[in-house]
């Protein structure tokens, strides 16, 4: 699977994917679009190999803070839109249509150039960010209803969706959306009243859709939950076990297997000596491919043959880990951080800890630092899951 020269990889399942956002669906009910967020390189996943894998399912948009992989995007062919979170300034928005992408705007400047950008006798479609209460950014919410009529009438220009963004991980934050979504569900009512109705309306994320919070906007945008990651700090707000991250496997093989005899001086692992025999083995991977030195006090492990093994020490492209437990090790021997084996198995949230790193933190350092590849049966003849790879 990995390239012999580097033997080191991670592996994405694009059939948990499809199982996350099924379980989504079914949690907010048919009458709900969903958007897929893919900012961050789909949270660090891949934002071109999700795309092609959601492109089928019916999604109303997908949603992206990067011009690169936008353009990367549309180069793919695919018919779903997509749609820029706000972050271009007012003289870019003209590239973002130019792109076939949908602008996102926050005043009426910005709106002002998406129209420019619009080809004679046609109408640029846009999406309208409100600050319903985050404050980061948007229109203010209490600016939106006269922007909004401001920009029904003006020429070049289509709202397609309205948007906001209230994200929470602690029972107080949830209090304060749930505050929140009512302010932005007032100001739909009040569009509705003067015949303002963008085709796409959503405030809730997936912060929101776990905590089982509702409003009258007509879809959700997901991430966290579509990955397979919990957006919470505080684990009973949800219970989040239908979900499964998508990230499936970190690896990497043995390079170099050594036996130390009783009374060697091994500094790894501050050892500098050992009263005991003991073998280790090198596998090259570490703070390059984007992993850090794990938390003092931490026991980090691997899975070497089916049983877990310590990992001694992280430097910067290599690992060293305790084998002495492990039989019949030898060089090209599998190593992996994170997936199964056998009967045992290491969980996302495991090795983040280990780490001291959220699960997303943990996508993202790895995320364009190993050979991805991408499981999917779906893909594939029934009942195989082949692999496909891309690079870094």
């Amino acid at each position: 699977m990995a390239d012999d020269a580097h033997p080191c990889w991670a592996v994405y399942d694009l059939d948990r994917l499809r199982a996350n956002l099924a379980e989504i669906r079914r949690r907010i009910g048919p009458d709900q679009a969903c958007i897929a967020a893919l900012k961050g390189n789909a949270y660090g996943h891949g934002a071109a190999p999700v795309a092609q894998a959601l492109d089928g399912e019916g999604l109303a948009a997908f949603m992206t803070g990067s011009f690169e992989e936008a353009c990367r995007l549309r180069a793919e062919g695919l018919s779903t839109p997509v749609v820029m979170f706000a972050g271009a300034l007012p003289t870019g928005m003209a590239d973002l249509v130019g792109a076939g992408l949908v602008p996102t705007v926050v005043d009426r400047a910005s709106a002002e150039a998406a129209a420019g950008a619009a080809p004679p006798g046609e109408a640029v479609q846009v999406y309208v960010k409100v600050n319903a209460g985050l404050g980061r950014l948007g229109v203010p919410l209490v600016a939106a209803e006269d922007l909004l009529a401001e920009l029904a009438a003006m020429r070049g220009l289509e709202v397609q969706g309205l948007y906001t963004h209230l994200p929470f991980g602690d029972a107080r934050g949830r209090d304060w959306a749930e505050q929140r979504l009512a302010a932005f569900d007032a100001l739909l009512a009040r569009l509705a009243a003067r015949g303002l109705v963008p085709p796409v309306t959503q405030a809730r994320a997936s912060a929101c859709v776990a905590a089982g919070l509702s409003d009258h906007a007509n879809a959700v945008c997901v991430g966290h939950l579509l990955y397979g990651l919990s957006p919470f700090a505080d684990d009973s707000l949800a219970d989040l076990s239908a979900y499964r991250p998508l990230l499936a496997e970190v690896g990497s093989r043995l390079i170099q297997v050594s036996n130390h005899p009783q009374g060697s001086d091994i500094a790894i692992g501050g050892s500098y000596g050992i009263r005991h025999g003991q073998r280790t083995a090198v596998a090259p991977i570490g703070v390059a491919q984007g992993l850090v030195r794990p938390v003092p006090g931490s026991r980090p492990q691997a899975l070497v043959r089916g049983r877990r093994a310590p990992i001694l020490a992280v430097s910067l492209e290599h690992m060293v880990l305790d084998l002495t437990d492990v039989e019949r090790i030898a060089v090209g021997d599998v190593v992996r951080l994170l997936g199964g084996e056998g009967d045992a198995a290491i969980g996302l949230d495991e090795l983040a800890a280990w780490f001291g790193m959220t699960p997303l933190d943990t996508a993202m350092a790895l995320s364009g630092r190993l050979p991805a590849y991408y499981r999917d049966a779906a893909g594939g003849a029934a009942g195989s899951a082949p692999l496909r790879s891309e690079s870094p």
